[in-house]
């Protein structure tokens, strides 16, 4: 069943990156869709908090680097003084509306991967539920911030927001510049003409581009480290997989690529919960996962799982705008509940 779940999903998105001519037989429901975001966008109005949000998502479905951003968005403001708590859906979790505030004990199972990954990389609190505004305000009466970023949310409108980030892949683009589920657009393009700030994944504008940082190996069960430089060197002779359920897989195999890495690929769908099974069938002596996928393996006694830590640098242009809009609004008491 996942097998062809994984199939359908590569088998349409590269329809929707190479223009392929059939989707054009989904177009009417890509009308609808257009209809549904309008009727939101003047129906569905924000309400009102006591803190500025700050929105960090996508227009795109899929992977685009938006979590690695929310990292590093949040250890920036941290250094500028700010008390930073975090929201999010916790997609692939099993919270459901929510409010649940996320230890860094927490199951991915329970909260979902990339609000465990938040929890566990940043110390700040971060709160999960499907409505995002009962989350912040969960997260306000808790933890009295003075500024909420939203992992993803761009659509979630009854939240209000100060500042809107959205995050693209250099190589993906807007695809064919469609609608679902003719095309990978969740909002028409020209939503990127109301956001405050575009980043662009690998892109080579200085305010607008970033990439990521591979900052070394970790092993899973012994926290035992290995720098990246010269790690081809360190495991020659041993055969080495890279294993992922990441939204954009080849992203994570061209990064172990540009390590003179030579390795057996294996890609599963986004979110995909990683199995002891799974991983029984790789013939491998090493086994390399994200971080995403790490959080998700508690428990598992295979010894040959290394994680590769990442991090990515914000563009100070991005963070000077960034600190004017907060600097502009004044906080005010915590008295919402």
């Amino acid at each position: 069943m996942m097998a062809w779940r994984q199939r359908i999903e590569s088998f349409v998105t590269r329809a929707w990156y190479e223009g392929a001519g059939w989707l054009w037989l989904v177009w009417p429901f890509s009308l609808i869709t257009a209809l549904v975001v309008r009727w939101r966008r003047y129906w569905v109005s924000p309400l009102s908090l006591p803190v500025p949000v700050v929105v960090v998502g996508g227009i795109t479905v899929g992977g685009t680097g938006k979590t690695p951003v929310l990292i590093a968005l949040a250890e920036a403001l941290e250094r500028q003084g700010q008390r930073v708590g975090i929201i999010s859906r916790g997609y692939g979790g099993t919270v459901g509306n929510g409010p649940y505030t996320v230890q860094r004990s927490s199951s991915a199972a329970l909260v979902g991967d990339e609000p465990l990954l938040i929890a566990q990389r940043v110390n700040v609190p971060v709160v999960v539920g499907q409505d995002r505004y009962a989350a912040a305000q969960r997260l306000i009466a808790e933890c009295q911030p003075t500024v909420i970023l939203s992992d993803d949310g761009l659509q979630h409108l009854k939240l209000p927001r100060d500042f809107e980030i959205v995050v693209l892949d250099v190589s993906r683009g807007l695809g064919n510049g469609r609608l679902l589920p003719m095309g990978p657009l969740r909002e028409p393009a020209q939503r990127l003409d109301a956001v405050d700030w575009v980043l662009i994944r690998n892109g080579v504008d200085e305010e607008t581009g970033f990439s990521y940082q591979l900052q070394r190996f970790e092993h899973v069960l012994s926290e035992k480290t290995l720098v990246t430089q010269g790690i081809a060197d360190h495991w020659q002779g041993q055969h080495v997989a890279a294993v992922t359920g990441l939204g954009q897989p080849d992203q994570f195999f061209a990064a172990l690529d540009s390590l003179n890495l030579n390795v057996s690929s294996h890609a599963f769908p986004d979110h995909h919960f990683l199995t002891e099974k799974d991983l029984a069938t790789i013939d491998a002596d090493v086994i390399v996962v994200t971080e995403k996928d790490a959080v998700k393996l508690s428990g598992f006694s295979d010894d040959r799982i290394w994680k590769l830590v990442i991090t990515t640098d914000i563009p100070n242009a991005l963070l000077h705008r960034l600190h004017e809009k907060l600097n502009q609004r004044e906080t005010a008491p915590c008295s919402i509940l």
